[in-house]
């Protein structure tokens, strides 16, 4: 498990300001720049179909969806309980829509009679909490040292904002950034966390989080630790060697000097001491917990002697690389 430690100044982190556009650019003559938006359970929401030269009423047809006929003229043929057209004092056909639910949401437009050109298209959508309609991968592998970028596209019919957290702590990006994307340079092995784009309009909130994990190679060091009694070595003196990698190591060796004492690798699982050493040496292992992200390989000097006097070493190797640590008892 990944610490939670957070140190900023490895990283530099920016937000890259992007315009949101309500809709799409208008399709085809006549359709209005903007939808309509609703609520659902509104009442009464009209829409107006400005006459066109020389036309008569029954010339004019309100469509709903894909070529769903809902009047010609101002007759009704179709969901009378859900519309009513007619003629306002501006001379306009004038479609209302009684009450707003789903069945009623979606593109309108109105025709002239041979239904070969839209006078006015318009869509009613309803107001909602944002949606994140896309967004980068959410479990990014990166290399210590390249470079990053998270971004979420965003959806939402009314004005939201974008804020970025790390590790549920906001980031502290200039006010007024409404940034979908967020670039990582300079990334160290600290840079590995939960980063989270957060979105809000008047309606609600919606979120994605994205696990960056920083590859690095092993960070190793030894630690001795001896058991004493009344100042006096009694018991046993023990190496750890504690590692830090990310991917986990596959493999660790103690060795001192060119004499290789035992190892542990992923395949067998426990850690072996060679045979030469068995009764001078004893190997151990403790994996990561949840308060410690670390490895460690213990060697115990069961009988410490003269013999033990010198350089012991402990390697351990990801994927990445391999890395190595000493220590010289005298």
């Amino acid at each position: 498990m990944r610490g939670y430690t957070l140190f900023y100044k490895f990283m530099t982190i920016s937000a890259v300001v992007l315009g949101a556009e309500l809709i799409d650019n208008p399709k085809g003559a006549g359709q209005d720049a903007l939808p309509i938006l609703v609520n659902l359970s509104d009442m009464n929401v009209k829409i107006t179909c400005t006459r066109q030269k020389d036309q008569v009423d029954k010339h004019i047809f309100w469509f709903h969806g894909n070529n769903d006929v809902i009047s010609i003229g101002t007759t009704v043929i179709k969901n009378n309980n859900d519309y009513q057209v007619k003629k306002n004092s501006y001379g306009e056909i004038e479609l209302t829509i009684k009450k707003i639910s789903a069945g009623t949401l979606g593109i309108y437009y109105c025709t002239n009679k041979n239904q070969d050109r839209k006078i006015k298209a318009v869509e009613l959508k309803t107001i909602e909490k944002p949606t994140i309609v896309n967004h980068s991968n959410i479990t990014l592998m990166i290399k210590e040292g390249s470079s990053a970028e998270l971004w979420c596209e965003v959806e939402s019919v009314i004005e939201y904002k974008i804020d970025w957290f790390i590790h549920d702590n906001r980031l502290d990006l200039p006010v007024g950034i409404n940034g979908s994307r967020l670039s990582i340079v300079n990334i160290t092995r600290h840079c590995s966390a939960i980063y989270r784009c957060f979105v809000t309009n008047a309606k609600g909130n919606n979120s994605v989080d994205f696990d960056v994990i920083v590859i690095h190679k092993p960070m190793v060091k030894i630690e001795v630790n001896t058991t004493t009694h009344d100042n006096v070595v009694t018991k046993k003196t023990t190496l750890e060697c504690i590692i830090n990698a990310e991917p986990r190591t596959y493999y660790i060796e103690w060795s001192m000097g060119e004499k290789r004492i035992g190892s542990w690798n992923k395949t067998l699982g426990f850690p072996k001491t060679y045979k030469p050493f068995e009764t001078r040496y004893m190997l151990t292992k403790d994996e990561p917990t949840i308060s410690s992200e670390h490895e460690v390989l213990k060697l115990q000097i069961l009988k410490p002697s003269k013999d033990d006097v010198g350089t012991f070493k402990c390697l351990a190797t990801n994927i990445v690389d391999s890395q190595t640590a000493e220590v010289t008892l005298v």
